[in-house]
């Protein structure tokens, strides 16, 4: 009984001990957002739906420390929408970093299209409409984390036994039954100032083995490039499923007027395997920084919606973000 109290107390002294020297921190947003749509198909009536309001409101909490060992020690977690997310512990020591959590780094997602788009909104809005896939990862999934920082280039890759334990709500004793997957990137500048590159791949494994082509496989890649207040970038996406290749490329231009207002103007096409239809989207974006409130508005046409030739959609948003 006195070993097991000995224990406890000192299990509990060592929390606490690393706990008192912890640097913690509390930072959030909240995004609102406004979007109308209007879609047409050949032979019916035009269908404009009513205007709706959304929202995303996020509160994060993290803590760094110095370990006795010399690493560095980094924790945290994240409520979106009242829904606990992205937890993460990690070690690093100068520019290598082991972790376990969930979307730690974006790893594959990091070199998925959109982040050679140099779009003002954060992302090409266009929830409901169709097309715009990013690449396959295991984003989301609770992984292990390993990365490297050099100077000019990052290294990282992630593992996740199962893609579908992903934050808080699989517990340590779940069996989750979805296949094991993986995400490994390589992104940077290599030395070239105002230069972005990068090269992505991902597998998941099905949940079944007895399902013949049901692994999904991802391959990102892209350039960007910024001077003089213009970027300019093309990235894209290759995701394999069902042995069907589904590509998406997008590409485009942004012009910073001001160290407050910048606009742009992208594109882009996304292809399937065995399906005739393209589906295209083009879009142009303004946006403006009051200091504490980002407002951006876009507006968004896609032509052959879900592969349908003749049906085609317009996109309208304002979005506000305030930082915290």
């Amino acid at each position: 009984m006195k070993k097991l109290m000995f224990g406890s107390a000192l299990a509990a002294s060592v929390l606490l001990a690393g706990s008192s020297f912890a640097e913690t921190k509390i930072s959030g947003y909240l995004e609102t957002t406004y979007n109308t749509k209007s879609s047409t198909t050949t032979g019916t009536p035009d269908n404009s739906g009513p205007g709706t309001i959304g929202y995303e409101a996020q509160i994060a909490l993290s803590a760094s420390t110095k370990l006795s060992n010399g690493l560095d020690l980094s924790s945290g977690f994240a409520i979106e929408n009242g829904v606990q997310t992205d937890q993460f512990l990690k070690l690093s020591s100068g520019g290598t970093s082991f972790a376990v959590g969930n979307d730690v780094s974006g790893v594959a997602d990091n070199v998925s299209h959109e982040d050679f788009t140099p779009n003002v909104a954060q992302d090409i809005h266009l929830t409901g409409v169709g097309g715009v896939d990013d690449i396959e990862s295991v984003h989301g999934g609770n992984g292990i984390y390993l990365a490297h920082k050099a100077a000019t280039f990052t290294v990282e890759g992630v593992y996740s036994p199962s893609a579908s334990a992903t934050d808080a709500q699989a517990a340590s004793t779940s069996n989750a039954a979805s296949g094991s997957g993986f995400d490994v990137a390589i992104h940077g500048n290599f030395g070239v100032e105002g230069l972005k590159v990068g090269y992505a791949m991902s597998e998941k494994k099905a949940d079944s083995a007895s399902v013949a082509n049901s692994d999904t496989e991802g391959r990102g890649f892209g350039v960007m490039y910024s001077a003089n207040g213009f970027t300019v970038g093309a990235g894209r996406v290759i995701n394999t499923a069902s042995a069907l290749d589904t590509t998406n490329t997008s590409y485009g231009i942004s012009y910073q007027v001001s160290d407050q207002l910048t606009i742009a103007v992208t594109g882009g096409k996304q292809e399937k395997d065995t399906v005739a239809v393209d589906t295209d989207y083009k879009t142009f974006q303004i946006g403006y920084d009051f200091g504490g409130l980002g407002i951006t508005a876009g507006y968004y046409q896609v032509e052959n919606v879900g592969y349908t030739a003749g049906t085609d959609a317009d996109v309208f948003e304002i979005r506000t973000v305030t930082k915290f």
